[in-house]
């Protein structure tokens, strides 16, 4: 199997409940889960306080490997990703466009990015294109990173889903490869199962291999060094228990990297 740093997205076991989640993970293999920063008060007010998740996590090997997401200009979901970042020991943080717009203010948004890059700086701040949204491709948010001042710790959340669906892969072949905090790895139909964009990517994406994406060539346009966070959000898997999830989206997307490895 791959020796690559592999963890699996909250979305991809969006209803099981913390232990099983941590327990499925660290079964199949995973290196890590992420944690939802729009989640964190809710979180601990069932009980689940950083103390108690950190012991769970070191009970199975398990790592906090991603926290998400910051929305642009959101102070609350910053000041979370802060505390989380520090109970956790997490380096690498999403940050997302606001899923209701197509259209940003660029200058406020570059501002905020600044300060944020500023106040976390040893947090990767891994910016995630959104098609439909006001940063629907990489260079896109390539131009953020710029207005904002380019500080190294500001970069990219690449995922499948959204370049397959979106600007395609010749939309990614510039990235600076220093810049690729993470990799979000799905599959699907090229073809969209429903008109609106959102409601069909939270329904029917499918594990590495079991669609239509060039994933292969996909993976080669990016570096071997970044994580591989798997997000598989599909209803048909919201169906299976997360032991058999978790089983599945490893060995789908292990063999996926091994041959995008294979050159």
């Amino acid at each position: 199997m791959t020796k690559r740093e592999m963890n699996l997205g909250f979305m991809s076991m969006r209803h099981a409940s913390l232990p099983d989640r941590v327990a499925a993970a660290a079964s199949a293999g995973f290196n890590g889960i992420s944690l939802r920063a729009d989640q964190w008060a809710q979180t601990k007010a069932s009980g689940w306080d950083a103390p108690r998740i950190k012991a769970l996590l070191d009970k199975h090997g398990l790592q906090v490997s991603e926290i998400e997401p910051m929305r642009f200009l959101r102070d609350d979901l910053l000041e979370a990703t802060e505390e989380m970042a520090r109970a956790f020991g997490t380096t690498r943080a999403q940050v997302t466009p606001p899923l209701d717009a197509a259209t940003i203010d660029t200058a406020a948004v570059a501002a905020w990015l600044k300060k944020v890059a500023a106040r976390m700086p040893q947090i990767e701040l891994a910016i995630e294109y959104l098609p439909t949204t006001g940063v629907p491709d990489a260079p896109t948010a390539q131009r953020l990173i710029d207005l904002a001042g380019g500080a190294p710790n500001l970069g990219f959340c690449v995922d499948s889903w959204h370049t397959f669906r979106g600007a395609g892969l010749d939309s990614i072949r510039s990235i600076d490869p220093a810049r690729v905090f993470m990799i979000q790895i799905d599959d699907g139909p090229m073809k969209p199962t429903l008109p609106d964009f959102f409601p069909d990517t939270l329904r029917f994406r499918r594990p590495c291999g079991e669609g239509e994406f060039d994933l292969v060539s996909f993976m080669r346009l990016l570096p071997e060094s970044a994580p591989v966070n798997v997000e598989v959000i599909s209803e048909e898997l919201d169906r299976r228990s997360p032991a058999e999830v978790a089983r599945l989206l490893y060995a789908t997307t292990a063999a996926t990297l091994e041959k995008a490895a294979r050159r």
